[in-house]
């Protein structure tokens, strides 16, 4: 089952703020929020215009600062909304508040071009009517071009009628948002300088951030006009007038072209933008389409694969924003959600797109070899928790640079990288580097200490994935990646990809093997760290739910010094590592940490989907997965309207495949296993491993992998080896 388009039926509500993100369009590098076209309806809504990596930077401002803090702020640049345009009977324009009172009738997004179609109703204050049909769409040719078309009705007005598009315009601040540390709007001090253009139906203007220096330029063309309208330009955009009757609809087309950062505008012209879009997202199916029989989640994750595809960087100098492209959450800010939510199905089934999102970390190795010298570590790199220019921008460090962990999620995705792709190039030019790198930091910043009667090898005042817990000793999840981060570097200085001497081989091979990973024998379950077990449980009994996210209304110290999750921490290293632990040994961990975790993250429930999977807790597994694929559409977190959860949305596709599907590769071997939960019938998807492309299928009495294209592959299909070919092999078992 294919879903062709999302609708207005298919979202939580109608809130404009709400519909700004869920219809967002991008291209990687141009993301434009669905804002109403009009000016004067813009008040308590986010009207941006974003560009992955176009950031201001502003001072840190510390009431008590230390040696080593972050020291400065990196925040998205938002412009103003290409979307704009504005029209005026002789009494009324829609650029003051309340003159044009707007409703939606209609929205659709086409998945198969790209295509955003709407279709409003006005009434103005002296109650003439008209209808505004509005097209849209971003072409996916790197070429950062707009198609913006515009179809104005008149429902019984007659006479003058004024148009104005609006170039430069201040975006507001969303005023609920300001005490949610998760959203921040900052000073950019933008500088706009327009270009002289002889063409009266083209501007171009250059906008350079006085902080960074940065530079974006950009063109809109007015390519459709009505006849006998007259048309000038200057500094604020276009205008003209003309005359509309009762029944007429007049047609205003434009073509917004933004540059990349720091460079001209590329030439570029398209003969029919809507084919072309079609081929480039044909293909883009074709090899990660997924089918499931259930039509509502095949809608979600439709939708969330496209908005990964809209939101990825493809330049190698920019990543994957909290939020994407589709709204200023977070600052624009690049997290370890990439790695760990994100990258794994770009790796499975675009591993172009995924080789550049990983060299954007090799990009940025000098600040992070940087940061390590901040925090005294001599030789290796630290990457920078949130960030944009490849700095530190937290300026809270126990939930921000304390997450050390990010080190080993960026290695083992370049690990995962080269044991679906086989990429040994990019390993050698490229990514050892960055896994010597990260674990040389591991060397230098842990030590040894006697534990359980032998030298083990301990990290000290970290905090892991769940930021409920700050600062411990022998975090499970940091210590297990961190494991394989020298593993793995060791392994690549043994086998030449890297140079490096015997002795640090050794060394890295040493601590790798002796690292403690951290069990509570009373409980018989794994330690999430040395201090957890042993605080007070928090009062989940008597916290009422209007109280959850925590973060939002408790003291950082009240939720630290509880038993307490925001999201899955231990439980995710295991999902990672699957053959670690026995199933009885998962089951009682998942038992134990389930009644203690909020989801107050929304990376937390796909991880809860996945593990109860694993355990063939499929009505759990099932009811986790509804939360996660329809999270946005749903507004589950209840605050969609500040953009799209980024992470979620790839970890909508990892419930898929490596929840019902039980997938992962160990030994060089890919491993599926038939997890399908009882409500749904069938379930497809489509990857690519190491040349070839593969097809799984699962009903609830078969398992099928097929080669669709390139050779026969040895693999695991429900705990037995078999080869899979261009025919198909069925039951594992």
């Amino acid at each position: 089952m294919q879903v062709k388009k999302l609708t207005l039926k298919d979202v939580a509500t109608t809130t404009r703020q709400y519909l700004e993100t869920i219809f967002a369009l991008g291209d990687g590098h141009v993301g434009v929020r669905d804002s109403l076209p009009f000016t004067g309806n813009q008040q308590g809504t986010l009207p941006v215009m974003l560009v992955n990596g176009f950031y201001a930077s502003n001072p840190i401002t510390y009431g008590e600062s230390a040696y080593g803090y972050a020291k400065n702020h990196q925040t998205i640049v938002s412009l103003t909304s290409p979307r704009y345009l504005d029209f005026a009977t002789a009494q009324t324009d829609s650029a003051v508040p309340d003159d044009w009172h707007v409703t939606v009738d209609n929205t659709v997004l086409d998945f198969s071009s790209g295509k955003l179609t709407e279709k409003f109703q006005i009434t103005t204050s002296d109650q003439h009517h008209f209808e505004l049909a509005v097209e849209t769409m971003i072409l996916l040719d790197d070429s950062h071009q707009l198609m913006l078309n515009y179809q104005l009705t008149s429902l019984d007005y007659a006479g003058e009628l004024r148009f104005k598009r609006p170039i430069v315009r201040e975006a507001n601040a969303a005023s609920e948002a300001d005490d949610d540390p998760r959203v921040a709007q900052r000073q950019a001090g933008l500088k706009i300088e327009f270009k002289t253009i002889a063409d009266e139906h083209e501007l171009q203007w250059q906008t350079t951030v006085a902080s960074t220096q940065q530079q974006l330029t950009q063109s809109d063309r007015l390519t459709v006009v009505p006849e006998n309208f007259s048309v000038h330009k200057d500094q604020a955009g276009f205008h003209g007038a003309g005359e509309i009757k009762p029944h007429e609809t007049l047609q205003w087309s434009f073509v917004r072209q933004v540059s990349e950062i720091n460079q001209p505008l590329a030439t570029s012209s398209v003969e029919d933008a809507e084919a072309l879009n079609q081929r480039i997202l044909t293909d883009f199916w074709q090899q990660s389409q997924v089918q499931i029989s259930d039509r509502k989640l095949q809608t979600g994750i439709q939708y969330n694969l496209f908005q990964l595809f809209q939101s990825a960087g493809r330049d190698g100098l920019t990543n994957i924003a909290a939020k994407g492209n589709t709204g200023p959450g977070y600052e624009g800010h690049y997290f370890w959600d990439t790695e760990m939510y994100m990258l794994p199905f770009f790796i499975y089934t675009q591993p172009q797109m995924a080789k550049q999102l990983l060299h954007y970390r090799y990009s940025i190795l000098p600040q992070a070899r940087q940061r390590a010298r901040d925090l005294g570590v001599t030789k290796g790199a630290l990457y920078a928790w949130r960030t944009i220019n490849g700095e530190e921008a937290s300026a809270y460090f126990p939930a921000g640079t304390a997450q050390y962990h990010i080190n080993a999620d960026i290695a083992h995705t370049i690990k995962l990288y080269f044991e679906v792709t086989d990429d040994q190039d990019f390993l050698r030019e490229q990514g050892a580097a960055v896994v010597l790198e990260t674990a040389r930091f591991w060397l230098q910043f842990g030590g040894w200490e006697q534990r359980d009667g032998k030298q083990q090898f301990c990290l000290y005042k970290v905090t892991g994935p769940d930021e409920y817990t700050a600062l411990v000793d022998n975090n499970y999840y940091t210590n297990r990646m961190a494991k394989e981060n020298m593993a793995f570097a060791a392994w690549l200085i043994k086998q030449g990809y890297i140079d490096g001497d015997a002795d640090e081989q050794t060394q890295l091979a040493r601590a790798s093997e002796a690292m403690y990973l951290p069990y509570d024998a009373t409980n018989q379950v794994t330690a999430q760290d040395d201090n957890s077990p042993k605080m007070p449980l928090w009062p989940f009994a008597t916290t009422a739910a209007t109280q959850y996210p925590l973060l939002l209304h408790y003291h950082p110290l009240m939720i630290y010094r509880h038993r307490v999750n925001k999201q899955a921490d231990t439980l995710l290293a295991e999902m990672l590592f699957p053959e670690d632990q026995s199933q009885e040994q998962l089951a009682r961990d998942y038992d134990y940490y389930e009644p203690i975790t909020t989801h107050d993250s929304s990376l937390s429930r796909s991880i809860f989907s996945i593990l109860a999977s694993r355990l063939d807790r499929r009505d759990k597994a099932y009811s986790y997965y509804m939360d996660t694929s329809l999270m946005d559409l749903v507004d589950l977190q209840g605050n969609a309207k500040d953009g799209l959860h980024e992470a979620n949305l790839g970890g909508s596709w990892l419930g898929l495949t490596y929840g019902f599907a039980g997938m992962y590769v160990a030994a060089g071997k890919l491993h599926i296993t038939n997890h399908l939960p009882k409500e749904i019938n069938q379930l497809s998807y489509r990857l690519r491993f190491r040349g070839r492309v593969l097809e799984v299928q699962l009903t609830q009495d078969s398992t099928q992998v097929q080669v669709v294209s390139g050779t026969p592959l040895m693999m695991v299909v429900d705990g037995r080896e078999v080869e899979a070919t261009s025919g198909t092999i069925a039951n594992g078992q």
